[in-house]
């Protein structure tokens, strides 16, 4: 379980995360959605000692991380970032192998163990097929899927994602959520995603923290906050909720409803 209690961060004297307190479980699924700059990626960097927060505390199983070294957090949390550039001729098999990093001895290299555990990750994620291309030469989309290939192989028990859909068409979006969410189930993983999209989180997250000028505007199981009201609120724009089933809905901005 991972705890934050009252966190505040600042950058550059600017208040960017105003006395942040949540839980999320094992085996569950927490979206955090809110505008642009409202705080998300700074609390996501937060959760995994990126950036260091002015006061309170974040705890993985009763157990404060300022007290964990690097490797320790890297042992415990794994971070699938929003972008990634990498010039190098990397294959994608040894992108995913270097999820193997925190457990391996100093001068230690990856043996036949990481690599199984490697091609693993991709066949969870049904890319296979990306194994032994090049990681600078496949598109953005896939370099999202390798990503989070990298991070399984990594075995932490909570994974965070800064806006894991970036760059994916409309079919990998909802087969990427699709397989986070069949990972969290069979694995138990704790998994915190930074999301654009309200729809999606919908869809796929089991808790929802919405986030508003850097403080939690509300948050709590996804089918009770997921309303108009409050999507509305967040996004600072009247919306209009469909049903699309007997309890998930659909949001668009009242101004596109009105036209249909």
């Amino acid at each position: 379980m991972l705890e934050c209690k009252s966190l505040y961060f600042k950058y550059n004297k600017n208040n960017i995360l105003n006395n942040i307190s949540f839980k999320a479980e094992s085996g569950s699924f927490c979206a955090l959605l809110g505008r642009n700059g409202s705080g998300k990626t700074s609390l996501i960097h937060c959760l995994n000692k990126i950036s260091t927060p002015c006061s309170g505390r974040i705890l993985i199983d009763g157990k404060d991380i300022s007290l964990f070294s690097r490797n320790d957090i890297a042992k415990q949390v794994s971070l699938v970032p929003q972008e990634h550039l990498d010039i190098f001729p990397y294959k994608v098999i040894d992108v995913i192998v270097m999820g193997r990093a925190p457990f391996l001895k100093i001068g230690a290299s990856p043996d036949r163990t990481d690599y199984i555990i490697a091609n693993n990750a991709l066949k969870d994620l049904n890319a296979e097929n990306l194994g032994k291309k090049n990681f600078n030469r496949i598109s953005g989309g896939e370099r999202q899927i390798v990503l989070l290939a990298r991070a399984l192989a990594q075995a932490t028990k909570i994974m965070l994602l800064d806006e894991p859909t970036n760059h994916l068409d409309f079919n990998n979006q909802y087969h990427l959520l699709s397989c986070i969410k069949k990972l969290c189930r069979s694995k138990g993983l704790t998994i915190i995603a930074s999301m654009h999209d309200p729809n999606m989180a919908a869809i796929f997250a089991d808790d929802v923290i919405m986030i508003k000028n850097g403080e939690i505007m509300t948050m709590g199981r996804a089918e009770s906050i997921m309303t108009r009201e409050n999507i509305s609120k967040l996004y600072d724009t009247d919306t209009n909720a469909i049903l699309i089933t007997k309890t998930k809905k659909f949001f668009l901005p009242d101004y596109i409803t009105g036209d249909l």
